[in-house]
């Protein structure tokens, strides 16, 4: 993390970007990866089975609950979620929630409801400190927000990282005063946007970078209109908002190395690039 913020490095086009993101609460310690923990084993074959891609993750149990399987997915200008009892089957359990016709809740991206907050010490340890610090800070401040400590969601070195809903944004860096201006949607979208990972409406990469500069243009307001981001037949990537219609161009930025957190010697390194905004917003 230390080595990211010395080096201001961009964490755009790197959330995630499923077609269900899947909470199963299973206790700690989780193994690196979580889909080796005994209860993660038959739910991640089962994933891999379905013609959708999910993306599993562990979630702490809450408590003495009887522990639960949480689908989110996304929508136009929001999300469902659906969740049923992690039971003797939970195979099953995984199936159900999927295959719910219709989800219990659905919400749009009017406000904040849930963060889900990387905590896996195992896979990184900036997510095992950083990461658990400001989920008990969020847990102790924000009783009005739901807070699940979850499984590697990428990016450790963006730690404190997590994934907002129901609009689906991931954030980078976080602190107190930009969470809360989150979730409060106070803040000023032009500034949050250097932390906003990306939206997981988008593919991962330029397409997110390109959503999150109609983000940064429009303000919160983005999250309760419909958005799709195509490429144009200039290479521009074009992103539709509601009745508006945005060219974007995005390029490779610079170069950087990703270390490995809290290793020696930062290794083993990995390659990584940023990408940038050439050109726009330009709204048509």
């Amino acid at each position: 993390m230390d080595f990211a913020i010395a080096n201001s490095i961009d964490p755009g086009g790197t959330a995630l970007a499923p077609d269900v993101v899947v909470l199963v609460e299973v206790d700690e310690p989780w193994p690196k990866p979580v889909g080796k923990h005994p209860a993660m084993v038959e739910l991640v074959q089962a994933a891999q089975q379905r013609p959708e891609q999910i993306r599993l993750l562990a979630a702490v149990p809450a408590g003495d609950a009887p522990r639960r399987v949480i689908a989110f997915r996304p929508t136009a200008t929001g999300m469902t979620r659906a969740e049923g009892p992690l039971c003797a089957d939970p195979v099953g359990a995984l199936h159900d929630v999927l295959d719910e016709p219709a989800p219990a809740v659905s919400q749009s991206g009017q406000g904040v409801a849930t963060v889900l907050v990387c905590t896996q010490g195992s896979h990184d340890v900036c997510c095992g400190t950083d990461g658990v610090a400001f989920a008990d800070w969020l847990d102790e401040e924000r009783p009005d927000v739901e807070v699940f400590r979850v499984s590697h969601t990428g990016g450790h070195r963006f730690s404190p990282t997590a994934m907002t809903l129901p609009d689906g944004r991931m954030w980078a860096y976080l602190s107190p005063d930009t969470a809360n201006s989150i979730i409060d949607r106070t803040g000023d979208a032009r500034l949050l946007a250097a932390q906003c990972r990306g939206w997981w409406g988008a593919p991962t990469g330029p397409a997110q970078v390109a959503e999150r500069a109609v983000f940064s243009e429009l303000g919160f307001d983005a999250d309760q209109i419909e958005r799709t981001v195509t490429v144009g037949e200039d290479g521009a990537l074009v992103v539709e908002a509601g009745t508006d219609v945005f060219d974007v161009g995005v390029a490779i930025g610079r170069e950087v190395p990703t270390i490995a957190c809290g290793a020696p010697g930062g290794q083993p390194v990995k390659p990584g690039r940023e990408w940038i905004v050439a050109s726009g917003p330009t709204r048509r």
